[in-house]
Formats: structure tokens, C-alpha cells, sequence
């Protein structure tokens, strides 16, 4: 199995040290433009249209939420689009580089893919089971110079009956053609597909059958997998799964030696006293701990003789539990890689590029120079076509880091700003992304809070492979995405119309990962190649983004992409008064999967209300607010009627205003004192909250579902009376 690996752990690298942008490519000098529409079309993969191109006039630039809106009925049909910059656009590099510091996260790519990290999850639970009957797998058999591939021969013989089936009907040498085996070169392809499902699949299907094959991961249960994008105290990444059939100790009957059990114990029970469980996860019993056998994969603990079937001794290899044979890729993130500075991570980024493209560095001599398309003198479908091969193979390991999701109110940004260079014009222009979200017709002038990579831009560095995985924005937001400079970062885009088709697309292709994590969508880990959503009717469209470009995506529009070398990107969001609808839609999403939204719509609405009479008199506007208030009146009238104020005195329901009742813990901000319980959404209109727990805070929807109490233990808290909200409906309707 062939590894490539770049984290150097986490050390911090070079601090102190200066960025040169001469080694990098830069925003163009002259005019861009006309240097992007000179640019010969290159060819996708998938053949691919491209995404459309925008050239704005100086006049036209000067108003960045105004031009999209004119190009919008093109640009929103393809889900994204680019936008090249007038002549005289060349803003500086404000980051102190000198500072500048960043943590990366590891990505190995074929566990990005999806069908492909199905692959993986699968043949790690193999490795585990195996390594738990004490006889590990050292290497996946090889037919026609290619290791067989352990899933898809699952795969074929399930869809056609089951082992007992394919055997008694001998169809071995039909499931080879399928999986592409050249019969002529492999004489004995029948033999050998049916001896590997005998041998590695039949017995770990009889041991599902019997413990039942739903993901029982302890580490699943207990990791935090990644929130929302921006979700203001969200855990970013966990362990990712182990790799597919790591080298292991040569396979053994399941009573080991007595030196050999003698080193295992020294390894699996001694080396620690940390490590030691207080009981075993069977009886419920401390005693007996040398008798304790702890699991490799969650550190939980095992009497050997409470095991089924028991073992006499330590194994010598890995063990695992049942939980986490079965369970194995089910907490699937992203790990923290190391700390670097941009010129750290430039070495680190060129270095493996180079290794990965070789021979195209090597014809510099003839020639070969670096061009628009030459990123590091790699043609740009060269570097294209190689990752996705890579994300595709199961059996190539290659790791790459990326320096993803990074504050720039912490990190700085890459533009200018007013308070740190408030004599450049480009610290207050319209197309700093500093500013952009605030622009006069941004809805974001209304939220209250400042949401970190939302309203305030949020910085990536790239290296060759680097990649962001399949989203769409929280609430569905627009996405304004600039390179500073680098390398080419490549894009595959969804309409926002073809976003159900695609969401169809993806559990239909990758349904075992979905049965692990439902909101799979919502945690930016995963993959698809665009070839799987084209045959299955989604529209995908692709664009190269490169130095002084930017890309803008449109609300609900799914998009992905890779890094093509070293670059520097900055990304924030907007919203202009078309977004509302897909506003009302996703927090409708966010309550189906329990997500934390992040920020409230109700209270976005009546603050502009409160701020500005004329939204009242916007068609737009009424549309959305005719929706809330009815939505909240329902609401309402659904709670009092399951604990009227006229019943039983047990099931009489106070109510008060929202500041008369002080909500949990007063050191949380108030709007997460407003969450559900139940469904995570925030409850700015109403509330119901309990005597039973002072942080009890339900939405209407959910009153009862909260807890058993009685009615006469519960407050209706109220921020607006029913005679405020109706005089607000009554404006809305005039």
C-alpha cells in the first residue's frame, strides 16, 4: 500500500519568519481581465461546463451587492460564478506575516470520498474483526496484480442472493467479469474470489448477523463531530478512521504464548495506570483487573472470561470490542495538523507537489515554464485528474493539510482595514471583505451579533490536494470567496434548485454513511465525485479561481473544491432581501436535525422591523413576516390549549413577559439561552420554559416534549403580547 504523509505533528515551525510574495502568483498587473478572457479554455474533468464569468465595468464594481443582483438570473441558474476584477483593482497583502501563525487539519483523501470511505470503513471493521479473532490481516489478496477489492466483492454477492446463493448457482466467474478481472490472465479467478470471501467476508457476515452490524462506536458516541461551519463554541474535528489493513503481527491462534502474553500485558494493561478501566463493560465488576482486557480502539475494559467466546490469555496483537468492530468510521473528522508559518507551509506545499508531479518539474530545462495554466508548472487538468484518482483509491494513502476556517478577527485579514491602516483606500472598499457584508442593502446591518466567518471573513490556506468538502452556506446564505494569491483553487458547483436532487444523490450513493450519521451534509468531511451526481441528473457546473478573482456562490447552492498548490484565500457571507426565503427553509432544516442555527430569523425580522417602518410596506418583507406570525399565533394557540389557563388548577399554565423570568446561566449569551432543548432552535418570539431546571427552555413546538411536567409548573414567557403581533400582521396585510 502505497503512503504519503506531510504532517510533521505539532510543533510550531519558523516562528518569526518573513513571507516573500515573490515566490507566489500574485493579483495581475495591467488588465486582469483582458489577461483572464485571453486564457484558452482548458478541458474539465466530467466534461463539465463552466460556471459563468463576470467582467464588471470600474462603474459597475463600484457596488458589489448591486452587481450581483444584475447578475444574478445567470450567475444563480449555475449556482456560482466568477468575477474577474476591472484594471486598477490591486489591493495589498495586509497580513503580517512575520505573525502569522496557523494550525492546519490533516486530510487523507480517499477518506474524504464517500463511496470510497465506505470502502475504508468497511475494511477497517474487517481488520478489526480479524485482529479480534487473534488472526490479523497483513495483506489484501491480489487477482490480476491488483488487490481485490474486499467491498465490491461484498457488494456483488449480496446483490445477487447472498454466498449460499452464488455458490450453488456457481456465478463467482460473472461477479469477476463485473468487478473487471481479465479471466484470460487469471486462470483461476473463480476460485480465488470465492476463496476470499470464504476466508476474510463469510465469517465477519456470520458475526454481524449474530451482534448486528449498527455502529456501536464508544469514540462514535462520545466525539464531537463537526458542527454547523460556524457555530460560536463548535468543536472542529475528530480522530479520523483507521486506515484500511495497517501492516499487523503475523496471524495466531487466539491463546497466545506465555511470553508472548507476558509483552502484550506490558502494552495492554500495565504500561498506564491511567488507562486501566474502573470496571469491565460486561459484569459491571472492578475486580479481577488482571483479567482486564482493554479494547485498542475506546480504552474500555473486559474481563477475558466475560468475552463470548472467552480467551485464556491476552491476544498479542490489537483487540477490539464488539462496539468498535462494528462501529468502525462512524466518528469519522478531521485531525489538527501542525503549526506553521506561511513561509513553513509554502516549503512543506512545495515540496510535496514536487514530489507528486516530478517529472513535469524536471522538463523545466526544455522549456516547460510555469504559465496561467502552469501552476508550479503542472498543467492544471494534470493536478485535476490526479486528485481525484487519489480520492478514489482505497488502497493509496496520501495526507495533505489544510489551513482552513481561520479568524481573521484573530489571525488579521488579508485585506486593509479601518483600524489598522485607516489611510488605504481599499480599507474601506466596498470589495474589502470586511466591509461587503455591511453594505447598504445587506440584511447582515440587522443581526446583532458578530458571527465569526459569517459577518467577519474567516481566512484558508491551501496546499496541492487541499480540499473543501461538499456544503452549502449556513442559512443558506450567499458566499464571497477572493484569492489573494497562489495557486489555482478549483470549484464544482450545485444550484440551489438541484439541491434536494442532490441530497437525494448523495444518500443514494453513500447510504451506510448516512445510516452513521444522519446529518452527514451538515459536517463538511465528505466528497462526491461530480460523475456520480451527473448520472443521477444533477446539474454541475466548475470554475478556476486564481489570484485577484472572486468566486460567489448563491443561497441553498452546494459547492466543493481542491486546492491546486500553495494560495491564500478569505471568504465571508451576505445576505441581500432575495435570501429571505431560503432563510425561512433552512431553519425550518436546522430544527428537522436538531442543528444549531446561527442566528435567529424571528429576531432578524423584527428588528428591521423595529429599526425601519418601510419593511412593512416591501412585498418581500410581508411575505416573510405574514409567514412568522401566523406560524407564531398557531404556536400559541396549540400551547394553551394543552394546558389551558381555565382547566385544572395542575394544569394551568402561567404566563409572563420574556424579562420578567430569568433564563439559566447568566455568564451564556442570551440568545443561547433561548434554544430549544429539543430541537436546538431559537425561541425569540415565545418560550415555554419549566420549575423543574433553571436552563429548561423549549420552543412552542415542543412544549410537552421537554419534560413530563405539569402545566402548573410551566411559564409561556411572551417577548410580544398577541395584540402587538396582530397589529404587526395587520400592517403586513394593508
Amino acid at each position: 500500500m502505497k503512503r504519503m504523509r506531510v504532517s510533521n505533528g505539532s510543533r510550531s515551525q519558523h516562528d518569526g519568519e518573513s513571507f516573500d510574495l515573490q515566490g507566489v502568483r500574485t493579483v495581475p498587473q495591467g488588465d486582469p481581465q483582458g489577461m483572464a478572457q485571453k486564457l484558452p479554455p482548458r478541458k474539465h474533468m466530467f466534461d463539465l461546463p463552466e460556471a459563468p464569468i463576470f467582467y464588471p465595468s470600474a462603474e459597475e464594481f463600484q457596488d458589489p451587492l448591486a452587481y450581483i443582483q444584475k447578475i444574478r438570473p445567470q450567475a444563480e441558474n449555475a449556482g456560482l460564478c466568477k468575477i474577474v476584477p476591472p484594471a486598477g483593482w490591486n489591493p495589498p497583502f495586509a497580513l503580517d506575516t512575520k505573525r502569522f501563525r496557523f494550525r492546519t487539519r490533516i486530510q487523507q483523501l480517499n477518506s474524504l470520498e464517500g463511496k470510497t470511505r465506505t470502502n475504508l470503513n468497511y475494511l477497517d471493521q474487517l481488520y478489526k474483526f480479524h485482529a479480534q479473532q487473534g488472526q490479523p490481516l497483513t495483506k489484501v489478496p491480489q487477482l490480476d496484480h491488483r488487490p481485490i477489492d474486499l467491498f465490491g466483492l461484498r457488494h456483488e454477492v449480496a446483490v445477487r442472493g447472498g454466498y449460499q446463493k452464488v455458490n450453488g448457482e456457481k456465478r463467482w466467474a460473472e461477479i469477476g467479469r463485473v468487478m473487471k478481472y481479465d479471466r484470460k490472465t487469471c486462470t483461476s479467478m473463480s476460485n480465488s474470489l470465492k476463496s476470499t470471501y470464504q476466508k476474510i467476508i463469510l465469517p465477519f457476515e456470520l458475526y454481524q448477523a449474530k451482534h448486528g452490524s449498527g455502529s456501536l462506536s464508544a469514540a462514535a458516541e462520545d466525539g464531537n463531530s463537526r458542527r454547523s461551519k460556524r457555530q460560536r463554541s463548535a468543536a472542529r474535528s475528530d480522530s479520523p478512521a483507521t486506515p484500511a489493513l495497517p501492516p499487523a503481527a503475523p496471524a495466531q491462534e487466539t491463546v497466545a504464548s506465555p511470553s508472548a502474553v507476558s509483552a502484550a500485558e506490558d502494552s495492554k494493561r500495565t504500561a498506564s495506570l491511567e488507562t486501566i478501566p474502573d470496571a469491565c463493560e460486561v459484569c459491571g465488576s472492578g475486580e479481577n483487573d488482571s483479567e482486564l482486557l482493554i479494547c485498542d480502539g475506546c480504552d474500555r475494559g473486559f474481563h477475558m472470561y466475560c468475552l463470548s467466546p472467552a480467551l485464556s490469555a491476552i491476544p498479542t496483537n490489537d483487540w477490539y470490542c464488539d462496539a468498535c468492530v462494528l462501529g468502525a468510521g462512524a466518528d469519522f473528522g478531521f485531525e489538527d495538523g501542525s503549526e506553521y508559518t506561511l513561509a513553513s507551509f509554502k516549503r512543506k506545499s512545495d515540496e510535496f507537489k514536487r514530489r507528486m508531479f516530478g517529472e513535469y518539474y524536471e522538463k523545466q530545462a526544455a522549456g516547460y515554464l510555469a504559465g496561467p495554466q502552469m501552476e508550479g508548472r503542472v498543467p492544471e487538468d494534470v493536478v485535476e485528474s490526479e486528485f481525484w484518482r487519489l480520492v478514489a483509491s482505497p488502497y493509496e494513502d496520501v495526507e495533505v493539510e489544510y489551513g482552513a476556517d481561520l479568524h481573521s478577527a484573530q489571525h488579521g485579514s488579508g485585506f486593509p482595514t479601518a483600524e489598522r491602516a485607516p489611510l488605504d483606500p481599499y480599507a474601506k472598499h466596498p470589495w474589502n471583505l470586511n466591509e461587503l457584508p455591511f453594505q447598504r442593502e445587506s440584511l447582515f446591518n440587522y443581526i446583532r451579533q458578530d458571527i465569526s466567518g459569517m459577518m467577519t471573513p474567516w481566512i484558508y490556506v491551501g496546499m496541492c490536494f487541499s480540499t473543501f468538502c461538499w456544503h452549502n452556506e449556513d442559512h443558506y446564505t450567499y458566499s464571497v470567496n477572493y484569492q489573494h494569491w497562489g495557486d489555482t483553487k478549483t470549484w464544482y458547483g450545485v444550484p440551489g434548485r438541484h439541491a434536494d436532487m442532490f441530497e437525494d444523490a448523495m444518500r443514494a450513493a453513500v447510504p451506510e454513511l448516512f445510516a452513521d450519521q444522519p446529518d452527514l451534509l451538515f459536517q463538511l468531511v465528505t466528497m462526491l465525485s461530480p460523475d456520480v451526481l451527473l448520472r443521477r441528473g444533477v446539474e454541475v457546473v466548475t470554475c478556476d479561481q486564481r489570484a485577484g478573482e472572486f468566486v460567489v456562490t448563491f443561497p441553498q447552492s452546494y459547492h466543493a473544491g481542491f486546492n491546486q498548490g500553495f494560495n491564500f484565500n478569505e471568504a465571508v457571507n451576505f445576505a441581500t432581501p432575495d435570501w429571505m426565503p431560503f432563510d425561512i427553509s433552512s431553519v425550518k432544516r436546522y430544527r428537522q436535525y436538531a442543528r444549531s442555527p446561527v442566528f435567529s430569523h424571528d429576531e432578524l425580522l423584527m428588528t428591521m422591523c423595529e429599526a425601519d417602518a418601510k419593511y412593512l410596506l416591501l412585498p418581500w418583507f410581508q411575505r416573510a413576516a405574514a409567514e412568522m406570525l401566523v406560524r407564531e399565533r398557531s404556536d400559541r394557540a396549540r400551547v394553551r390549549a394543552m394546558w389551558p389557563a381555565s382547566g385544572a388548577l395542575q394544569r394551568r399554565m402561567r404566563e409572563a413577559a420574556w424579562d420578567d423570568v430569568a433564563l439559566g446561566e447568566s455568564d451564556i449569551p442570551e440568545d443561547m439561552r433561548q434554544q430549544c432543548v429539543v430541537c436546538k432552535a431559537f425561541s425569540f418570539l415565545s418560550a415555554v420554559v419549566c420549575d423543574c431546571s433553571p436552563t429548561y427552555v423549549s420552543c412552542l413546538l415542543h412544549a410537552e416534549k421537554a419534560c413530563k411536567c405539569n402545566g402548573h409548573h410551566k411559564t409561556l414567557l411572551l417577548r410580544y403580547t398577541d395584540s402587538e403581533l396582530s397589529s404587526m400582521f395587520d400592517l403586513c396585510r394593508d
